[in-house]
């Protein structure tokens, strides 16, 4: 049996996905409680709920592809028997993986857009 057989086997992938799956309900549903006080939650609509699901859901999904390619690629590396080094856009994947996993990277990303938005405003003739 090859070194990556278990990368390739449909157990592998379906209880990876599956786990990957749940914990990203998990944390569509929950997060609002783990992230927002909830006095700050107290007469949201029902489209906050909504939204707050489908953004920390789809920054959890995100997290849990971005690992998928890293165990895959070491899986490889592994199979391969070579040493290679980490290039940058692993490390990039595994940030990403550990935001999504742990329920900040839609944080991160609106407080990104957020600063690009004010650095945009504060460029003579393009802010306000």
């Amino acid at each position: 049996m090859p070194p990556n057989f278990w990368i390739h086997s449909c157990w592998f992938n379906a209880s990876f996905w599956v786990v990957g799956f749940a914990f990203s309900l998990f944390l569509g549903a929950k997060a609002p409680e783990i992230f927002v006080s909830s006095k700050d939650r107290e007469g949201k609509p029902w489209a906050w709920h909504v939204h707050q699901f489908l953004l920390n859901f789809a920054g959890s999904v995100s997290g849990w592809v971005a690992l998928w390619f890293i165990v895959r690629n070491v899986a490889f590396v592994i199979a391969a028997h070579t040493a290679t080094a980490p290039q940058l856009s692993d490390a990039a994947l595994f940030f990403l993986a550990f935001l999504g996993i742990t329920g900040y990277l839609p944080f991160a990303v609106l407080t990104s857009v957020n600063a690009i938005r004010e650095l945009i405003a504060k460029i003579p003739g393009l802010g306000k």
